[in-house]
């Protein structure tokens, strides 16, 4: 856990850092309202909580962290703001168990998301913003004598993110997010660090 939670503050300090120390390298962008982006990133995080499951077995003893992908989309709505739509895999390892009889394998969360984002100094060529959205989510677990899915349940997420246009119509874009999963018989969440490519569609 040390070591998840020292990966994602260095992953923000970096956002961070790099935000600060940019503030003078910006150069004008063409976008306007109902500009249209189409994002797809991947992804590396973690679990946390006590949530348990079906057997009883806390669900972060199970499955730790692994990788994962996004595929976001996104309506500019003007005024430094915009609406979107996540659909994301997350991807999580199992935790070898030398006392179990069946070892877990992995562990899937696909979650779709309705997202609000505010962006700062959107006209630059570097943009910073904040994200936040609702939506659900669909876990599915692995053991080595078959599978276990569900229970779904609601899904919350914030987070912060920097992209940089490398052309006026494509961006890198890297992001922070956490995720409260609920409806899983505790609490349960996730830490993600992700990197992609943001492509928009103007007239």
């Amino acid at each position: 856990m040390k070591r998840q939670v020292r990966f994602l503050l260095i992953m923000a300090a970096l956002l961070i850092g790099a935000g600060s120390c940019s503030t003078g390298l910006c150069g004008p962008i063409f976008e306007e309202r109902g500009a249209l982006a189409v994002g797809v990133q991947g992804q590396y995080g973690f679990l946390a909580g006590d949530a348990a499951t079906t057997d009883g077995a806390v669900v972060t003893d199970e499955y730790d962290q692994g990788v994962g992908y996004a595929l976001r989309l996104r309506y500019y709505l003007g005024n430094n703001k915009a609406l979107g739509i996540s659909m994301e895999s997350q991807k999580f390892d199992g935790i070898p168990d030398r006392v179990a009889e069946f070892q877990p394998k992995d562990m899937t969360v696909a979650l779709f998301t309705m997202d609000y984002l505010l962006y700062f100094q959107r006209a630059s060529t570097l943009t910073r913003y904040l994200t936040f959205g609702a939506g659900v989510h669909h876990p599915a677990r692995e053991y080595e004598n078959g599978s276990e899915v569900g229970p779904d349940g609601l899904v919350l997420t914030a987070g912060a993110g920097l992209e940089y246009f490398f052309h006026r119509v494509a961006s890198v874009d890297v992001c922070v997010r956490g995720y409260g999963l609920f409806g899983q018989g505790g609490l349960l969440g996730s830490g993600q660090a992700a990197v992609g490519l943001n492509f928009y569609i103007v007239d």
